[in-house]
């Protein structure tokens, strides 16, 4: 995990509209503008898309989403 000060480790039920994440395979941040829940909360999946065609990350219910604070 990391230890910069500037990001945070949450759930993906913590991401809201607005909040920047690390897209971990694309190596880069993107700013979040739209959120979809896959199946139920607890085990479904998140994806939360930006404004671009490609601005797409999907994290499982268990995963940690890296969040800029």
């Amino acid at each position: 995990m990391s230890t910069d000060p500037s990001v945070e480790h949450v759930a993906p039920t913590e991401i809201r509209e607005g909040d920047v994440i690390e897209d971990p395979v694309g190596n880069r941040w993107v700013t979040v503008h739209a959120i979809q829940l896959s199946s139920d909360s607890a085990s479904g999946s998140y994806s939360f898309y930006g404004t671009g065609p490609d601005d797409r990350v999907t994290f499982n219910g268990s995963e940690s989403v890296t969040r800029q604070k």
